[in-house]
């Protein structure tokens, strides 16, 4: 018996071992580095270095090894826009944005190391002038074989207050590589099928799609919303390939026609984003971008087994009391009455190089920032 159990074991053992293998995606640490690969291929590599200003995704490739991540080396403008990553401006009122403000990668830990999808969870702290988190970034990203990237951001104030002020430059996002972006080739078109960067600047919306020509052949990124946010979020998206989401900048986003809508934490208190980001070959229809938003919302959504799981007592503990009522008359005028309770007892049931190019526009002059009354103006 012991011989078979042994079999056994060691043949679960190995399986285990093929499964992981042969996993559609794998992730894996090497030092301050957290190397993805997808069908055995590299995908990504998520960066955490100390001497980082912050941690993020580069270089991202798409199926066929292209990269679709604007290079690090020489970048002909904003070097703030590094890959993928989450940053915003203007965080009791220090600019992690453009890395004025220091976010340090605190733990990288591999929830899923090998399946579809492989998940990770990365604590980042948002460093105030003195060395301590203003807020706590907790994010849960799951990577699937398609190359849709889910994002489970949760931030938790420190020991003070905390206000995400009214602006543009955020938050979570990707630089698209020349090649792609608007001002040459590439396009950009929302879920309702408006198209240009122009008309979806600041818009809220389900889901954009930026695509454009790399080497002869079209690659695609689509940001999600989440109907779960706490609000509907606006599209940092420019045609120099900048292509952010946020919640935060209402005012900034309409030109001053909305009112400024900060968000306030009390010390210690918490709030929730989700956010998709999906890689693909080919224009909007093409990628089936539609498709992924759906499988977005599905996979992000909230559990119907929970629901279920609640229900299911309640109604049963119904049918409970109500099963008693039988033998309730006979308790009173039968002796025998508790050996029927006793014998019937019921019981509830997801490098290319850059390209010199002076002409960069990002900051168009009718969107101005707010600023604090001593505080200098940059461009972003």
């Amino acid at each position: 018996m012991k011989i078979v159990l042994s079999i056994i074991c060691l043949f679960v053992g190995f399986s285990s071992v093929a499964n992981a293998k042969d996993a559609p995606v794998q992730i894996t640490k090497s030092g301050t580095k957290v190397n993805v690969t997808i069908a055995g291929k590299p995908f990504a590599t998520y960066n955490t270095g100390g001497d980082l200003p912050k941690p993020f995704f580069s270089p991202v490739r798409a199926a066929d090894g292209t990269i679709i991540t604007r290079s690090l080396v020489a970048p002909e403008d904003h070097p703030h826009h590094k890959g993928i990553w989450v940053a915003v401006d203007e965080v009791n009122e220090v600019d992690f944005w453009a890395e004025k403000g220091k976010i340090k990668n605190s733990e990288v830990k591999i929830i899923k190391a090998a399946g579809n999808p492989g998940v990770m969870q990365v604590t980042n702290q948002w460093l105030g002038a003195d060395g301590k988190p203003i807020v706590t970034e907790t994010t849960v990203i799951s990577i699937y074989a398609n190359r849709l990237l889910t994002y489970d951001i949760t931030f938790k104030a420190g020991d003070k207050p905390v206000v995400f002020e009214d602006t543009k430059e955020g938050l979570f996002g990707i630089r698209l590589p020349n090649g792609m972006r608007e001002k040459e080739e590439g396009s950009v078109e929302n879920n309702t099928g408006i198209k240009g960067t122009k008309d979806n600047w600041g818009k809220p919306t389900e889901w954009i799609d930026y695509y454009g020509p790399l080497h002869g052949k079209l690659y695609g990124v689509a940001l999600m919303d989440s109907p779960q946010n706490y609000k509907k979020s606006r599209y940092h998206v420019r045609n120099y390939g900048l292509f952010t989401i946020s919640p935060f900048g209402d005012h900034s986003y309409t030109n001053k026609k909305s009112p400024a809508d900060p968000k306030h934490l009390k010390a210690g208190a918490t709030f929730n984003l989700k956010y998709g980001l999906y890689i693909h070959e080919g224009d909007t229809a093409q990628g089936k971008v539609a498709q992924a938003y759906q499988q977005f919302l599905k996979v992000t959504g909230p559990k119907s087994a929970d629901k279920k799981q609640t229900a299911k007592p309640q109604t049963k503990a119904k049918k409970v009391s109500a099963a008693p009522q039988k033998p309730a008359a006979p308790a009173k005028k039968v002796a025998v009455a508790p050996q029927k309770e006793k014998s019937a007892p019921v019981e509830p049931i997801p490098a290319t190089e850059a390209v010199s190019n002076p002409d960069c526009n990002c900051c168009p002059a009718p969107v101005q920032r707010r600023r604090g009354l001593f505080r200098l103006r940059r461009n972003r």
